[in-house]
């Protein structure tokens, strides 16, 4: 006998039409391309504009504060997954995905007006915090509010793949702040660059907050999160929690071993990611000697394979399942984590690309389209927002954003050599690998054999 509750929880939306899906999926991708370029801007001037210009008093320390500002964002972003997933179990997830673009593009908007320590002293990098911890908080429910919302709004068949075109829009996002910055940097005088040309992308991040706000204003409910509320409403299912602690506890009695297997599994993927992207760009032309033309094209060649890597490896996740794909990313990840520095360390420009390029297709692509499809199937939809963004955000604070920080750090304990860095990736990946082998899907037998991204995957059941 089917059990109405459970039905009313499945996470699959078999009757949406197409046309709803695609609607979902531009929406939510709006926001991770406004989310990863204004992370993105703050990634790839930390070390050649926001050291220099804000943090001068630190003298050799000055890439190394940059970087604890950096970690800053990450740090808030849990708080933010707490209080905004808690938010969109109890009243939806649209209410979450426009207020978390509109915090973000405020204060990204506000980084491009702020006033340097030349002008204003130590309020300048006091107000660059501050404005950091808004983009953070909103931020934290931004990425895992897409993904949730992609999946409660898509077919069995194509998960991967719609998760592939989400995480497009992220990318993009970090596309354009590259090519902005290489455009404006090789255009500009340097110091018309060092001047003002910089704010010139910050403030550009208005025009993209409107526009995205434009695209959530119309965006209808996910089509699963509205079964669970009908079922909330006639009495069979408790609403979600109004207190954001309350709603955490609840997630995690749920199911600590998931809860635990979605902190750990995107461990790989963004150490991996931060490290090659905001610490990759200052090593290149802190200790390699790349001018900042060569280092930001590398950066730029890097990610955009990694566009045609994500999509790849969605459709592979359609195919194989996606937890082969995620233990080919960390696995594969590991050796290539020091190969990618033996690589850089020959300083020909050829190498570096190719070894950054490889690097971010294997050890960050695979992860990022496979931990689309699995993270939500960890938690029930009555208590995903809270259990998935606050997990994933709680491993973003403590994991992904001291990222660059800690890789900058092990680089001056070990000399300026990069193999405790390499290291360092390769234990990320080892704790992917372990979240997967804890992960239990709170589904049946039954619905992970319909979904196909899903083969492979032991439910909550064995």
């Amino acid at each position: 006998m089917t059990d109405p509750v459970r039905e009313a929880a499945l996470p699959v939306a078999e009757a949406e039409p197409r046309r709803r899906s695609a609607r979902a999926i531009a929406a939510a991708s709006a926001g991770t391309f406004i989310e990863w370029y204004e992370y993105g801007l703050y990634a790839f001037v930390a070390g050649l504009v926001i050291a220099p210009l804000f943090f001068a008093q630190a003298g050799s320390l000055a890439v190394l504060a940059t970087f604890v500002t950096f970690a800053v964002g990450f740090v808030v972003r849990p708080i933010g997954g707490i209080v905004l997933g808690a938010a969109g179990d109890r009243w939806g997830r649209r209410p979450v995905l426009i207020f978390s673009i509109l915090l973000m593009g405020l204060a990204t908007t506000g980084i491009g007006l702020l006033p340097t320590y030349a002008a204003i002293g130590v309020w300048a990098p006091i107000l660059l915090v501050v404005l950091r911890m808004l983009q953070g908080f909103g931020a934290g429910a931004e990425l895992a509010a897409a993904m949730i919302f992609v999946s409660e709004s898509t077919g069995k068949k194509g998960k991967g793949f719609s998760g592939a075109l989400m995480n497009i829009g992220s990318m993009l996002g970090s596309v354009l702040a590259v090519v902005f910055f290489t455009v404006l940097s090789s255009e500009l005088a340097p110091e018309a660059f060092k001047q003002w040309g910089w704010r010139i992308p910050f403030l550009f991040g208005a025009v993209l907050t409107v526009a995205g706000l434009v695209l959530r204003r119309k965006l209808a409910e996910s089509p699963e999160f509205e079964r669970v509320a009908r079922e909330q409403r006639a009495g069979r299912l408790r609403r979600g929690r109004a207190n954001p602690l309350a709603a955490l506890a609840q997630s995690f009695r749920a199911s600590p071993r998931n809860f635990f297997a979605g902190f750990l599994l995107p461990s790989g993927l963004n150490v991996t990611g931060f490290v090659a992207q905001a610490f990759g760009m200052s090593y290149l032309s802190s200790q390699i000697g790349l001018t900042s033309t060569q280092t930001l094209v590398t950066t730029l060649t890097m990610m955009g394979v990694g566009l045609f890597a994500l999509l790849f490896w969605g459709w592979l996740c359609d195919r194989i399942g996606a937890v082969r794909v995620l233990y080919v990313g960390a696995l594969v990840g590991i050796p290539l984590a020091f190969a990618y520095f033996a690589l850089l360390r020959t300083g020909n420009l050829a190498l570096i690309i190719t070894a950054s390029v490889v690097l971010w297709a294997v050890g960050w692509a695979a992860g990022l389209s496979a931990q689309v499809v699995l993270l939500p199937a960890l938690f029930r939809t009555e208590y995903r927002g809270s259990g998935m963004t606050s997990s994933r955000e709680l491993q973003g604070g403590l994991i992904a954003g001291p990222a660059p920080l800690i890789a900058s750090a092990l680089l001056l304990a070990a000399g300026g050599t990069p193999w405790l860095v390499a290291l360092y990736i390769a234990a990320a990946q080892v704790l992917t690998v372990a979240g997967m082998l804890l992960a239990r899907p709170v589904l049946s037998r039954r619905e992970i054999t319909e979904i196909s991204a899903l083969r492979g995957v032991r439910p909550a059941a064995d």
